[in-house]
């Protein structure tokens, strides 16, 4: 009996580590941890799947007995019980689980009105000029800056920034959400775009209102969309945060995951 235990045990610890090298492999691994990270399961999944090996070649080894004089044949958990609960949870993840944000955290997390101060460590902008944005940035076929929504987002409260910014045409991309927080005149939707520092956990919205000077466009809670007009700023809160005064705007397919969630 001992040894089937053995061998059980053993079989769980090469599930887990099959789990990881799963993970590694799959194209959604990048919704649930930063590239930087994805070694580190590797490893893991490695040495997990390594020793599980090990100690399944090994399980004949030794007798009933450790030498503390006490038989453990019959202690701890059932091997089997061990087993089913690893392998059923993680089975029903993978089939059940669609690998993106439920719908209800998005509109959760884009109702936040983030504070680009304490988020800065996401990009790193070096000092901007008219003169910077004409040599870097594209312009769309219209005459727009295409810029992350990331970097526009942090440019507020950056004095230099802001007056470069200020008044500019930008072009940029997101998810689109009703804003149920700071309306003004009736006349206003929040554009978002979910970021992750190091996983899934972690994972934040970047927020900037969108002003439009007629009737709101209707788009489905959390569309995609591209949206063009003239930037200005605002508090909000206490916080300064990017306003885009809309030109256009149009729906548009949803990024891969890799570039969705970076």
């Amino acid at each position: 009996m001992l040894v089937l235990q053995r061998a059980v045990y053993a079989m769980c610890t090469i599930v887990l580590g099959g789990f990881l090298l799963y993970f590694y492999q799959a194209d959604f691994l990048i919704a649930y941890v930063k590239e930087s990270f994805h070694l580190a399961i590797l490893l893991g999944g490695l040495v997990a799947t390594v020793l599980g090996v090990f100690n399944l070649v090994c399980c004949r080894q030794g007798g009933n007995e450790d030498g503390c004089g006490h038989n453990h044949e019959e202690a701890g958990v059932s091997p089997f019980s061990a087993l089913f609960f690893i392998v059923v949870p993680l089975v029903l993840c993978l089939i059940f689980t669609k690998h993106e944000v439920a719908a209800s955290h998005l509109e959760k997390q884009a109702d936040i009105d983030a504070d680009p101060s304490k988020m800065k460590f996401l990009v790193d902008l070096p000092p901007f000029t008219k003169e910077t944005l004409e040599q870097t940035r594209q312009k769309s076929v219209d005459g727009y800056f295409e810029m992350n929504l990331l970097e526009l987002f942090y440019s507020a409260g950056d004095p230099e920034l802001e007056r470069v910014f200020s008044g500019l045409d930008f072009e940029t991309s997101g998810q689109i959400k009703a804003e149920t927080k700071h309306q003004g005149d009736g006349k206003r939707m929040r554009l978002f775009r979910m970021f992750m520092t190091c996983c899934a956990a972690d994972m934040k919205a970047v927020p900037m209102g969108l002003e439009f000077s007629g009737e709101l466009p209707q788009f489905e809670a959390g569309a995609w969309v591209e949206v063009a007009g003239s930037l200005s700023y605002e508090m909000v809160g206490g916080l300064k945060r990017p306003l885009l005064h809309v030109d256009r705007i149009e729906q548009i397919e949803a990024p891969s995951l890799e570039e969705r969630y970076q």
